[in-house]
């Protein structure tokens, strides 16, 4: 019908079928709403509902455009969109949802009767007729949409692009041309008409499409589709909008709403793998304590990215959590590729090779990179109280050092040593520590055995791998950024909580004595050389150690650090263990 009033407005006049209809339109949408709640309804139901809606829209607006006698006034289609928006828990007016309303707003909504005693009860439904936010889904997206982008007729054409049965395509009496009257005689038109608001909609369709409901997101997923035309084209789509759809996901990731959150995340997962420095903003490393920097860059929206993706590892919400993996996933290999300096954005034939004119930019890109996020990584990355953010933190920490150039790590060289070992213990788990300690009190031969074998484990793990390359790297750099470590080793030592992290530091003290000796020699007065303060630290650790290996160790590293140790610090270290000495064995001068 709306396809033949549409073509001949006098049916209008001559037809009493069509009339009828026309002025029982705001019934025939309420009908076609409570088709819609009714959970049991199948995709042909809410498929077919949603084209009687889009119809009905169009009847009510031929008068009015027409300017027939039958015109009631131009708001009768407003009024069909209003109440269409505030069933699907939406309105132009920002008044109250109808996902959370009264019995008696319900009742003035859908323009039934009721009664007093309903009235008193005050019982709260959501929705069409009790429908909640969950099931409504993809039309409460639709409405929010079109809301979003001033324009709240977007919403039936919306309606028909997300219809996926094929039946729909077989008649042309189901097209947008038959049911709204517009002159689109393809999918093709229909996507250009809608082009001048994509940018607005781009965001809210990749997050609905990723909506934890699976009715709602494969219906946007499919709507996403018809207005994108699907694969290349969609990409190139997200490409040409990017840095706001990433932002307006990066906001909404911390929505009050669960469904929002867990949306906007597993969409960041999807569009931000194999982005380029220069795709993200560009610009220069950004300072991660500093929040009022270039908003524009793209140091700050990676650093926005980590942020977001921590919150979402600790979130209550178990789906936001998984969700929050799946992006920490694609956030590591984006910080990759983004750190290396070998790997191309992939608009070459060969994306993993450079060519020789764009080595040098890729450098300058790559350290750009990893001076904004190793800082973060360390500083505020590795200190969570979640685990799992923990975890990929250090995740993230080892690929980009395993990538990294020397001169890329300098800067941050000295708190990345330090964090490193204090994760050595971190990371460890808390059984080991709880049977190394039962058995210690009855077997000393099997507690050595579990102590070389936890030491073993630590020492072939990543943690082990990473440190070590820093150390390699250190003795290339700079004696002021070899003489930053000293105090670091010192604090591990005093402040680490478990003995593979004192370990691992009694080990890196080693290394550096035989690699790097001109570390330890500093100038100035004797209590404020780190080099003394380090050797007092490992005496005393050595003294307390009670595991045999571990202590092994730390009196290794200790004789090393001797022979490089200011003298009279070392003759003050030998009196007292004489004097311990004698303490423990008594003195044979009367002998």
């Amino acid at each position: 019908m709306a396809r033949n009033i549409n073509r001949d407005i006098s049916i209008l006049e001559t037809r009493l079928f069509a009339k009828t209809v026309f002025q029982q339109l705001n019934s025939i949408q309420r009908a076609f709403l409570q088709l819609l709640a009714d959970p049991k309804s199948k995709q042909l139901i809410r498929e077919s509902c949603q084209l009687g809606l889009a119809a009905c829209y169009s009847i009510s607006r031929v008068p009015f455009e027409r300017k027939s006698g039958l015109s009631l006034d131009d708001s009768f289609s407003d009024d069909l969109t209003d109440n269409l928006l505030r069933a699907f828990g939406q309105t132009t007016n920002y008044g109250t949802s109808a996902f959370m309303e009264t019995a008696e707003q319900n009742a003035r909504r859908t323009g039934a009767s009721l009664s007093d005693d309903a009235i008193d009860l005050q019982v709260e439904e959501g929705g069409v007729a009790g429908l909640g936010e969950a099931a409504l889904g993809a039309f409460r997206e639709m409405a929010s949409a079109a809301v979003a982008i001033q324009q709240p007729s977007i919403l039936y054409s919306l309606l028909i692009l997300s219809t996926s049965l094929p039946i729909w395509g077989l008649h042309s009496e189901y097209s947008a041309e038959s049911l709204l009257g517009q002159s689109l005689h393809n999918i093709d038109e229909l996507r250009s008409a809608m082009k001048p608001y994509m940018k607005k909609l781009i965001s809210r369709l990749l997050r609905a499409s990723n909506d934890p409901n699976k009715q709602a997101s494969e219906q946007m997923s499919f709507l996403w589709t018809s207005l994108s035309g699907g694969g290349q084209m969609s990409r190139a789509l997200i490409d040409e909008h990017l840095l706001h759809v990433l932002d307006e996901l990066i906001n909404d990731s911390s929505s009050k709403f669960w469904r929002a959150r867990y949306g906007s995340c597993k969409a960041l997962s999807e569009i931000i793998i194999g982005r380029s420095w220069d795709e993200l903003g560009g610009g220069g490393p950004v300072d991660c304590s500093d929040t009022n920097g270039a908003k524009n860059s793209a140091g700050y929206r990676i650093l926005r990215l980590f942020r977001v993706t921590v919150r979402a590892l600790d979130d209550v919400r178990l789906g936001v959590r998984e969700a929050g993996a799946c992006l920490s996933r694609s956030l590591i290999s984006l910080t990759v590729r983004l750190c290396d300096p070998l790997i191309d954005s992939g608009k070459d034939d060969n994306p993993y090779l450079l060519k020789d004119d764009a080595i040098s930019q890729k450098r300058i890109t790559s350290t750009y990179a990893s001076e904004t996020c190793l800082p973060w990584i360390v500083k505020y990355g590795l200190n969570q109280t979640c685990s799992e953010a923990v975890g990929f933190s250090i995740s993230c920490l080892l690929k980009i050092v395993e990538v990294a150039h020397a001169e890329t790590l300098e800067p941050v060289l000295a708190d990345l040593v330090e964090s490193l070992l204090m994760s050595m213990s971190g990371l460890e788990p808390a059984a080991l520590n709880y049977i190394q300690v039962r058995v210690a009190g009855h077997d000393a031969v099997a507690s050595d055995r579990l102590e070389h074998m936890r030491l073993q484990m630590i020492s072939s793990g990543p943690l082990a791998d990473a440190l070590n390359k820093c150390l390699d790297i250190l003795t290339h750099t700079s004696l002021k950024s070899q003489q930053l470590v000293i105090p670091r080793l010192d604090s591990a030592l005093r402040i680490g909580a478990g003995f593979a992290t004192r370990s691992a530091a009694a080990d890196a003290v080693s290394s550096l004595c035989s690699a790097s000796p001109s570390a330890f020699k500093f100038n100035g007065s004797l209590n404020a050389n780190p080099t003394s303060r380090l050797l007092r630290a490992l005496y005393h650790a050595s003294e307390r150690e009670k595991g045999s290996y571990a202590r092994s160790k730390m009196t290794h590293a200790l004789g090393n650090l001797a022979a490089l140790a200011p003298g009279s610090t070392v003759r003050s270290l030998a009196r007292k263990l004489c004097e311990r000495y004698k303490h423990a064995t008594g003195t044979h001068d009367g002998a």
